[in-house]
């Protein structure tokens, strides 16, 4: 299937992919139906096409919740990763020392969010070291306490690659009565993630890289039992319940009197939806879900681990140190090669990748390696060009 899953991207045409931890290619599917509902929605002004407009969301919350194992209720759409992780973090009520857990390898996404609940509610944020680029359970269980509100990972580590034992972490967190809030948006799309299965309470994902969508699209799972309980820090007219949504819509068209209070949120994780999202967009990221059902979540791990494995394999035997562990369990798609090159300079950073740019390759420098990304699409021959490309520059 992966020749026929390459012809979706015709990305892949002009260059080697190798950097969907940073940016997915999209599918021309994608692309078409966002530009469609473009011209359906502006140029033409098609009547019908807005009154369907939220039938994009409707198809990218059934396609979320049919990756994940999940409920439709139990995804709200967001904007991105940080929408979504705010979304949860701002929601919580915190009491004056607790503490949010995290790791000392967090992207700033799933940093910031909760150093901010620090600052407004006077709480700790309590930084896990790895060891060795690995987060082994009891590292948190040297942090993790009773005032413990939150523990907040990152399933796979944007740098490094290394993936958390979620099941164990959610055991250790629930053991004291905490949460496990999680970034999944180095792994959906990679590999097979079921929030139920790994015990995770609520996930946040953007669908620009692994998943291949547009900029501007994402989600938010939140497992039903809290969603309800969780107040929203903000609020708008999708967010309250849709029996008082139909009514307040029917004053605005009637002409009854609308400037109201309203009674009751939305149910389930829609109380923390994002507002005014782009239908457009959200054609796009419905298509590029639904082909990722077509090709099913375990082909897609089974291929990305495949490279992934191959290619560190390939490193190891041309004498390169990699920071991603050997083992499956332990990574996903992103491989973190080290070696020679002082990255902390931001001209040697642009060098390395306009070099590997130069030769049809794109990759990223990352965590003061070259990171590599190996998604489905990807071939054994794009790994033995990036191989080559990369001892050229030893």
């Amino acid at each position: 299937m992966s020749g026929s899953a390459r012809r979706e991207f015709p990305l892949l045409e002009e260059v080697v992919w190798l950097a969907s931890a940073g940016t997915g290619p999209m599918p021309r599917r994608a692309l078409d139906a966002i530009a469609g509902t473009q011209r359906a929605l502006y140029e033409g002004f098609d009547p019908g096409a807005w009154r369907e407009a939220g039938a994009a969301a409707r198809r990218v919350r059934r396609a979320v919740a049919a990756l994940l194992g999940v409920e439709p209720d139990e995804i709200a759409l967001t904007r991105s990763t940080t929408e979504g992780l705010n979304a949860v973090a701002a929601s919580l009520p915190w009491k004056r020392g607790d503490n949010a857990v995290i790791t000392d390898q967090e992207y700033p996404a799933n940093a910031i969010p909760w150093y901010h609940q620090a600052r407004r509610h006077g709480i700790e944020v309590r930084v896990v070291g790895s060891r060795g680029w690995r987060l082994p359970l009891d590292a948190f269980a040297e942090v993790i306490d009773r005032r413990t509100r939150v523990v907040a990972v990152s399933h796979v580590q944007f740098g490094s690659g290394y993936r958390v034992d979620l099941p164990g972490l959610a055991e250790l967190a629930h053991a004291c009565g905490a949460l496990l809030v999680v970034d999944a948006i180095q792994s959906v799309g990679a590999v097979r993630v079921r929030p139920r299965e790994l015990g995770v309470d609520a996930l946040a994902c953007g669908g620009y890289k692994w998943l291949c969508g547009p900029e501007g699209t994402g989600f938010l799972y939140v497992r039903r039992e809290l969603a309800e309980g969780l107040s929203p820090s903000t609020l708008g007219f999708p967010n309250i319940a849709s029996e008082v949504r139909r009514d307040l819509w029917d004053a605005l068209c009637g002409g009854g009197p609308w400037v109201r209070d309203f009674s009751g949120y939305a149910a389930g994780a829609r109380r923390l939806e994002g507002v005014g999202l782009n239908p457009a967009l959200l054609s796009g990221f419905a298509a590029v879900l639904e082909l990722f059902l077509e090709f099913g979540p375990e082909w897609i791990e089974e291929r990305v681990l495949g490279l992934s494995g191959r290619l560190i394999h390939g490193l190891f035997e041309r004498g390169y140190e990699v920071a991603t562990p050997e083992d499956p369990t332990e990574r996903a798609g992103i491989v973190l090669v080290q070696g020679p090159w002082d990255f902390g300079d931001p001209r040697a950073r642009a060098a390395a990748e306009e070099y590997f740019l130069s030769q049809g390759i794109r990759i990223h420098v990352r965590a003061g390696g070259i990171r590599v990304s190996t998604h489905f699409f990807n071939t054994d021959d794009d790994l033995e060009l990036f191989l080559s490309t990369l001892d050229a520059l030893r």
